[in-house]
């Protein structure tokens, strides 16, 4: 979807002011015309520049929230499905696709209150905790994979990643292994070396000059987890980067990755709303397991992000804060 801009553009020409939430609400055709830029005085010189308009998004998130609370067709007093409105997460999975290009089947789409809590419940499930099947013929077994009677789940995380992400996998009774990264992200390899079943891994975004080509390297460490039915990599699409060349789960032929976002990372830390997309095999697992669990995350924060999603807002806002101006697609 391109982020649109033209309204903004013919308005800024005549002269009217731009920094009116109330304006776009009440105007004609406003609410898939949102300005991704806004006039700003560049300070010292009194001259209006064009800056990144992420307050007035802020400011109109609220007001969606307002308009939902205001409508009396909407029904608060009820029980959203488990797994995550429906309508959410069709909006979501074509927002993933504009997004990162990533595919993913709306069933497979589970909504969280934050990743923590949804990494949490992804650690429970049986072919993570108590990895099991075969290596596929031909492939080179690590000295740690050669040694075990048993397969013991390890997490291979990055040496810089945090030490709350460390924990979370620590809390949830795996044992872990860091593994070395270079320019590229996760090195190679330090993985095929690491004897490990699942790799936590960020959104891997490639330095400008490099003599090495990401997208091998990234197909390597999926190679290397469609090697073994007991290996996964779980991505934390971490980026706010709509130009980004791939993810993981975009390469992803295998379904062995995990994908998961949040709109605390893309929107506001307040907002803590998350989701995953989980692997058939695990999706099954899940479903399963958790069944008769609430989805935690409140109904009314997931009709007004469909709308935030569907009306095109989220779009125009990563466009806002990445942007120098001109259009940008997403």
């Amino acid at each position: 979807m391109r982020a649109s801009n033209d309204s903004f553009n013919d308005r800024h020409k005549q002269g009217e002011p731009m920094n009116s939430v109330d304006q776009f609400f009440s105007n004609a055709g406003s609410l898939t015309n949102i300005p991704a830029f806004i006039d700003d005085e560049n300070e010292g010189s009194g001259r209006p520049v064009i800056v990144p308009n992420a307050e007035f998004f802020e400011k109109f998130l609220a007001r969606c929230y307002s308009s939902v609370l205001n409508d009396e067709t909407v029904n608060l007093n009820q029980k959203g499905d488990t797994f995550g409105d429906t309508d959410f997460r069709k909006a979501l999975s074509s927002f993933m696709f504009r997004f990162h290009k990533v595919e993913a089947p709306v069933d497979n789409i589970i909504v969280g209150p934050g990743l923590g809590g949804l990494v949490f419940r992804l650690m429970q499930l049986p072919s993570l905790r108590h990895p099991s099947g075969e290596k596929k013929s031909g492939s080179l077994l690590s000295y740690a994979e050669q040694v075990r009677h048993s397969i013991s789940p390890v997490v291979a995380i990055p040496e810089d990643v945090s030490t709350t992400t460390e924990s979370l996998f620590k809390n949830a009774g795996f044992g872990i292994k860091k593994v070395a990264v270079d320019d590229l992200g996760v090195s190679l390899d330090s993985l095929l070396t690491s004897g490990t079943t699942i790799l936590y891994v960020t959104a891997m975004e490639p330095p400008e000059f490099t003599l090495d080509d990401p997208a091998e390297r990234r197909q390597g460490i999926i190679d290397w987890a469609a090697e073994a039915d007991y290996r996964y990599i779980i991505e934390n699409d971490d980026t706010m980067n709509i130009s980004l060349d791939s993810t993981f789960k975009t390469a992803d032929r295998s379904d062995k990755v995990i994908y998961m976002n949040t709109f605390s990372n893309l929107l506001c830390k307040g907002l803590s709303v998350a989701w995953m997309v989980l692997p058939d095999k695990l999706l099954a697992e899940y479903k399963d397991a958790f069944r008769d669990y609430d989805c935690q995350v409140s109904y009314l924060d997931q009709i007004v992000l469909t709308m935030f999603l569907d009306k095109g807002f989220m779009d125009n806002y990563l466009a806002s804060v990445q942007g120098n101006g001109e259009e940008s697609d997403i």
